[in-house]
């Protein structure tokens, strides 16, 4: 998917969300949206236990499939807006909803994870390439 359906998609969830649900996005369009160079494959949201519900609710007609994975210890609600998947998470540890900025990107409020807390999640979990990818976005 291109990044103007990427930006129709958040547009959809900002219109139908409620205010005061707590979300942020979450991998490549989070980086995407703050200037990373990256392809978004797929639109991943974190977002509390509470917010799985109302995004369920406002995307029902998107859903695909409800579960729980423990050992990554998380809640997934799976959507698929026309045929983009889109993933909304409730993480027991790696929220970091605390931490959400809201930046404007084409004409969109939107909650991300600023950059460089985005760089120290990813060396926690691991993922050395998207710290390189952020090494290098950052300077």
């Amino acid at each position: 998917m291109d990044t103007i359906d990427v930006y129709s998609l958040l547009k959809i969830i900002l219109e139908r969300v409620e205010t005061g649900v707590v979300w942020r996005l979450d991998g490549s369009a989070n980086l995407s949206v703050q200037g990373v160079a990256v392809l978004i494959k797929d639109l991943e949201i974190k977002t509390n236990r509470y917010g799985l519900g109302v995004f369920k609710k406002a995307l029902k007609e998107f859903f695909i499939r409800e579960y729980s994975n423990e050992e990554l210890g998380e809640d997934v609600v799976e959507f698929s807006f026309q045929g983009f998947p889109l993933r909304v998470v409730h993480h027991y540890k790696y929220n970091l909803l605390h931490r959400i900025k809201k930046i404007s990107s084409r004409g969109l409020a939107l909650p991300v994870l600023p950059l460089r807390e985005a760089r120290e999640l990813y060396a926690a979990l691991g993922r050395e390439k998207t710290v390189a990818v952020l090494d290098r976005h950052l300077g």
